[in-house]
């Protein structure tokens, strides 16, 4: 906007302090007031630029919506097909043979519930069992190498200690669709662990307060859970959020699109295992849920933008929810990155994050935000983003973790327990001044007799630490053989721990010299950790 003035006054001008007006006839009449214009200046005009100087030219940006709408329909169209070939979604034949396991998984629990209430000489034609699913295989997400996350309800005559761990595992080992069966016994959710028809199950118990437990789970009535035990309550918990999940979803196609690309980049980027303090199945559920809802419209490209947009910003650790109401109370591992469950009453999702495993979290969100950002070309190559993290690039040294067992089974046990106890090594190595980006895959070492698991985690020493892995394990020991489970498996298997470098390491996990040539043009801090302090050595 163009003012009239006199020649030679300023453009700008300060406001005037407005006083009260001269009596009718006395003193100058007041100044015309000054119409508002755009850009004017609260604390007044600025400096006049001196003779001569040249001025820079403004710096206009121009959003043009057809090129964006185009660009963000280019790029959806590209996702889509690079999910396409990866092959994170399953076949008709697959959905199918999930579906047949599911029924006949059913079908074994109730046998199993008249059974018992048959030797007990209770009412066989009134006692029921079924079988309720949750996790990414409920909520349409999964893939053709997800497991399925399933919870035999059973009646209040049938124990968790008895008839679960010992009478059902008999006729679940009597099944020949079933193999590579385990029982979890001690942990928080005790649950068997088996293959069916080569599918992966995690099968816990709930076992409710009534004869009928079929028909009563699915009368969805709110005071039976009432009086369920707390174990039972904490298996049934996935259901009851996997429900609440599918009610405040506005498009549920998009958030499984969305869901599914959440859990190819944490697999990928290595941050996806929660009992080494990364995300949970349920963790990456209830953060899509919360893009979905704040944007019920955009399209596979741009929920996955605003995904990366709005946690690598988010004022952590206020909570992430879905609903108003939040937990009065945080367990431990919850306070750094608190996510909580869609259910009523609310909970935090379990969570072992440490001060290691939320940097490379926040690393590897503002990574994703750098990569997506960028509007300079149409398309994306979506190949980048979703690219194996290079631990050997990162790291010169790794702590080593060997476990082993005299058999199989025995092995596939102690790997289950040793990594529900991998936390407290974590919290161990922090407390040392150790950072550590634990690698959740595991590797084998073929020069080891017995059956073994391998994992190797990055170190980033923040000090000249010397790390002595014989007090290191003899702590982590302490942890593992805490009760009475622990040291009954510790008995027949061993743990190993040592400091290797780069030449011990799989090639596996060096080969990704082209990642760095990549993205030359981010910041350190965007391509994983940050670089070390000066002064810092990866071993003491």
């Amino acid at each position: 906007m163009v003012l009239d003035r006199p020649v030679g006054r300023p453009a700008f001008r300060k406001p005037e302090r407005r006083t009260l007006a001269p009596p009718r006839g006395t003193g100058p009449p007041p100044p015309p007031p000054i119409p508002p214009t755009p850009g004017l200046y609260l604390r007044g005009p600025p400096p006049l630029p001196p003779p001569g100087a040249i001025l820079p030219r403004p710096i206009v940006v121009c959003l043009d919506l057809a090129r964006m709408k185009q660009m963000d329909s280019s790029r959806s169209s590209s996702l889509m097909k690079f999910l396409e070939d990866t092959g994170v979604s399953p076949s008709e034949e697959e959905t199918r043979r999930r579906e047949r396991i599911i029924l006949e998984l059913h079908k074994i629990v109730m046998d199993w519930a008249k059974m018992v209430a048959f030797n007990q000489g209770g009412k066989p034609w009134i006692t029921s069992g079924t079988v309720l699913t949750f996790g990414s295989y409920d909520l349409g997400a999964y893939g053709p190498e997800s497991d399925i996350d399933a919870v035999c309800v059973g009646p209040c005559i049938a124990s968790l200690q008895h008839h679960f761990f010992v009478v059902l595992r008999q006729m679940l080992e009597a099944r020949p669709e079933v193999s590579d069966l385990h029982s979890i016994e001690s942990a928080r959710v005790p649950l068997m662990r088996f293959k069916f028809n080569g599918v992966s199950v995690d099968f816990p118990y709930a076992q409710l307060p009534v004869i009928n437990a079929a028909e009563a789970i699915h009368a969805n009535d709110p005071r039976l859970l009432e009086k369920v035990d707390e174990a039972s309550w904490r298996c049934l918990s996935g259901v009851r959020v996997n429900r609440q999940i599918m009610q405040l979803v506005p498009n549920m196609k998009k958030f499984q699109l969305l869901l599914r690309c959440l859990k190819l980049w944490a697999r990928k980027r290595g941050i996806h295992c929660h009992l080494v303090g990364f995300f949970a199945g349920i963790h990456l559920a209830v953060l899509g849920a919360y893009v979905c809802r704040r944007h019920p419209n955009a399209t596979a490209n741009t929920l996955l933008c605003r995904f990366f947009e709005i946690f690598s910003h988010w004022p952590w650790p206020l909570p992430v929810s879905l609903h108003e109401q939040t937990p009065l109370w945080s367990p431990d591992g919850c306070s750094l990155m608190p996510i909580v469950m869609p259910c009523y009453p609310p909970e935090f999702c379990a969570s072992n994050v440490t001060k290691s495993t939320f940097n490379k979290i926040k690393e590897e969100l503002w990574r994703g935000l750098s990569l997506t950002k960028d509007t300079s070309s149409v398309d994306i190559d979506w190949s980048w983003i979703f690219a194996p993290f290079p631990y050997g690039a990162k790291y010169k040294h790794f702590l080593r973790i060997v476990l082993s067992a005299p058999t199989t089974e025995e092995l596939r046990d102690w790997v289950g327990w040793v990594k529900s106890r991998f936390r407290s090594l974590i919290l161990k190595l922090e407390s040392l001044n150790i950072g550590c980006d634990p690698n959740p895959s595991e590797q084998v070492d073929h020069t080891i007799g017995e059956p073994n698991a391998v994992f190797l985690w990055g170190l980033i020493m923040y000090s000249n630490t010397q790390i002595c892995t014989t007090s290191l394990k003899e702590d982590f020991m302490r942890s593992v053989t805490n009760n009475i489970y622990g040291k009954e498996k510790c008995a027949h298997s061993d743990i190993e721990l040592s400091v290797v470098g780069m030449p011990q390491v799989p090639k596996s996990m060096s080969d990704h010299p082209a990642y760095l040539q990549k993205l030359p043009n981010l910041p350190p801090r965007m391509l994983g950790y940050p670089p070390m302090r000066q002064g810092c050595n990866a071993v003491g």
